[in-house]
């Protein structure tokens, strides 16, 4: 709890019983990720990208500062658990049953409502309750590890205060308090500041003896009374610290070297703070905000229908434990694009199929595995398969759905907002300007320019030389098609189709493009920095970031890509799946080991069996998340917290049955490849 301006008695938190701790051998530690949930949000913060924003920046900022190896919590069978922790909205006790938890990651709920007096927030850590194996109590209650650790806990703010939401003090008034610096403050209580029994074993006689924090300090730190807090006024250097009990309207306090040295006397990994809070005049325009928490990717390409999730832990793919099933009774290839398409601050997923039924597509609510859209025939008649891709292009703050048909139709490409339950046409166009062209096409978006709108990247499927073309989104939120950048051939002379990605592997705000062949030729990634490609002149002669073979060159089953922040550290990293049916392995690459040729990423089974129906697919990418826009800065959850989503029945296999829609169906079921496809040249 922090109040403002004057001190008040703390009010406790939910209580936890005395850890039963483990010894931990000696290890590389990493980072912890601090996920956001905002489940029992009411409005504060689905409904202000601003707030989000902050609190997303203060955990990512918080976790990267701390390391430890935390067990995953992940329930099966007998093993059970509850969370528990008070309703943010509410503040009632609340529980939520077999919650799965990622190794290295603490989940927070946050919220607002009316607090007492002149409260700010209030939080701390959840408590739990267990029933299963040893083992698995154990796990629940320590984690695995020796110091401090929780699955993570809930933060409330006051709905009353005239808040600051600003990334800087620019336009922090004296008569606004700054949400940055209480929210930091409060994600210090969810790490034991003040609330763990740990803290508490190092108070006594009005003070904190940890060694740590004497160090720091030059001796036993003094406490308020309840021995919650730093006491009203303790500095560091002169510096205000971020556990003092109160702050004033119109001041900044950022976390110090005392309060990331309590941490280190609770258990937490020797950290360093993290950097002070940037303090320029005014922002570089639409600056990005790292993300707070990993995010998921998901590979389909088994015989089953189903679509399993992943994360990355220690730089290896990992699965998350969930899996969903958009198709009951569906057998053939699936495709997959995420993004939050109702701006409940959740990834949702949108799914369609490959060829053979009628293509449709249709997106599952990734709160409760609901339908937002239903299935929807998108060219009707077509049973070609379809590509999509999600990402925010008006900068409204919800993804927009991107669609492309395979091979045996044009390239035509659609854009869709998802209003009431149904799709809503924002664009449609021809990419090339060549509607005659059948190969097919694929599709990638993300903001490539910083200019807060997601663009659309359109690659040839085949049939052709591989051609790349890039439409501004900015245009294609008004409904027009206009090419950002010149189009290009990024492997001069190669007829094969193209997989494209977007994402900021580096951290700079501007979206990498990634390109890679699909299967016919090896899997060669080429990057190109989204600030390179801003400068101008023809991509394919501007200087590459990146170029290496994800998987060896004598494998011509080519690759599927995906950039997507898996780790949490506000990069994205690159999944690279193959798409060799007889070899469907998947790799992942940060942006160091790209640069330097996609050495030391491990090779592992996503699938769990080499043989899958057409190759792995890797998708969930949403572009917004590694180059925000301005408008819909790292907002998106994990998405749901079951462990199976079933989705709904066997895709559609009725067809339109007008004069022209049987004459195409016909045509594209002609075997093979007519000769006259030859001829034609994506000009």
């Amino acid at each position: 709890m922090w109040n403002a301006p004057t001190t008040r008695p703390r009010a406790t938190f939910a209580h936890r019983a005395v850890l039963v701790l483990e010894s931990l051998e000696d290890r590389e530690v990493p980072a912890i990720v601090i996920q956001v949930d905002y489940s029992y949000d009411t409005g504060f913060f689905t409904n202000n990208p601003d707030a989000r924003a902050v609190i997303e920046r203060a955990a990512n900022e918080l976790g990267n500062s701390i390391s430890a190896n935390l067990a995953a919590i992940a329930p099966s069978g007998s093993n059970t658990w509850s969370a528990r922790f008070f309703n943010p909205a509410t503040g009632a006790q609340t529980s939520v049953s077999n919650l799965t938890i990622p190794a290295n990651t603490l989940r927070v709920f946050v919220g607002a409502r009316t607090l007492s007096g002149t409260q700010a927030a209030v939080g701390g850590f959840g408590g739990y309750s267990v029933s299963g194996s040893q083992a698995w109590i154990n796990t629940v209650q320590t984690r695995g590890w020796s110091g401090f650790a929780t699955w993570g806990g809930s933060i409330s703010f006051d709905t009353r205060v005239q808040w600051h939401f600003g990334q800087t003090t620019e336009g922090l008034t004296s008569s606004k308090l700054d949400f940055y610096s209480v929210a930091v403050h409060e994600l210090g209580h969810v790490l034991g500041i003040g609330t763990a029994n740990q803290w508490y074993a190092n108070v006594s006689g009005g003070a904190f003896h940890g060694a740590q924090a004497r160090s720091v300090y030059g001796g036993p730190v003094p406490l308020t009374a309840d021995g919650a807090h730093w006491a009203n006024n303790v500095t560091v250097n002169g510096q205000p610290v971020s556990l003092d009990p109160t702050i004033g309207f119109g001041q900044r306090v950022g976390w110090t070297a005392l309060d990331a040295a309590a941490l280190r006397d609770l258990g937490w990994g020797a950290v360093s703070p993290p950097p002070a809070p940037p303090q320029p005049p005014s922002p570089p325009p639409l600056a990005r905000v790292p993300l707070a928490r990993s995010q998921p990717v998901a590979f389909t390409g088994s015989t089953n229908g189903v679509v399993t999730m992943y994360t990355v832990a220690n730089g290896t793919l990992v699965p998350t434990g969930q899996q969903l099933i958009p198709f009951v009774g569906y057998q053939g290839a699936i495709r997959v694009a995420s993004g939050d398409f109702n701006g409940d601050g959740i990834l949702d997923y949108a799914f369609t199929v490959g060829a053979g039924p009628q293509s449709v597509v249709q997106i599952m609510d990734g709160r409760d595995g609901s339908m937002l859209v239903g299935q929807t025939a998108i060219f009707p008649g077509f049973r070609g398969g379809l590509f999509v891709a999600a990402a925010d292009i008006d900068r409204d703050g919800r993804a927009e759905l991107v669609v492309s048909a395979d091979a045996g139709a044009g390239p035509h490409i659609q854009t869709f907002r998802v209003v009431d339950g149904h799709l809503q046409l924002q664009s449609s166009f021809f990419a090339f300007d060549n509607p005659h062209y059948r190969g097919g096409a694929r599709v990638a978006a993300g903001d490539l320019n910083r200019d807060g709108f997601a663009d659309v990247v359109v690659t040839t499927g085949g049939w052709a030389e591989g051609r790349v073309a890039i439409y501004s989104g900015a245009d294609l939120a008004g409904g027009v098609a206009t090419r950002l950048y010149p189009d290009f051939h990024p492997f001069v002379g190669l007829m094969a189709g193209l997989n494209a990605a977007v994402g900021d592997m580096d951290g700079d705000g501007f979206g990498e493009l990634a390109v890679v062949p699909d299967r016919g030729a090896p899997a060669h990634v080429k990057i190109w920095s989204g600030a390179t490609l801003a400068g101008g002149g023809l991509p394919s002669r501007l200087p590459l970031v990146a170029s290496f073979y994800a998987f060896p060159p004598t494998d011509g089953g080519g690759g599927r890509i995906v950039l997507r922040d898996l780790d949490g550290n506000g990069r994205a990293e690159l999944v690279v799946a193959s798409g060799n049916p007889t070899n469907g392995v998947a790799r992942v690459f940060d942006f160091a080991q790209a640069v330097a040729g996609g050495g030391g990423a491990p090779s592992l089974l996503p699938l769990g069996n080499p043989n899958t129906f057409d190759g792995v697919y890797a998708g969930s990418q949403s572009g917004n998340h590694s180059a925000d826009s301005a408008a819909d800065p790292a907002r998106l959850d994990d998405g749901p917290t079951n462990n199976h989503f079933t989705a709904t029945a066997d895709p559609v296999s009725h067809q339109c049955n007008c004069i022209g829609c049987r004459a195409l169906t016909e045509w594209i079921a002609h075997d093979g490849q007519p000769d006259w496809f030859e001829a034609i040249v994506v000009a």
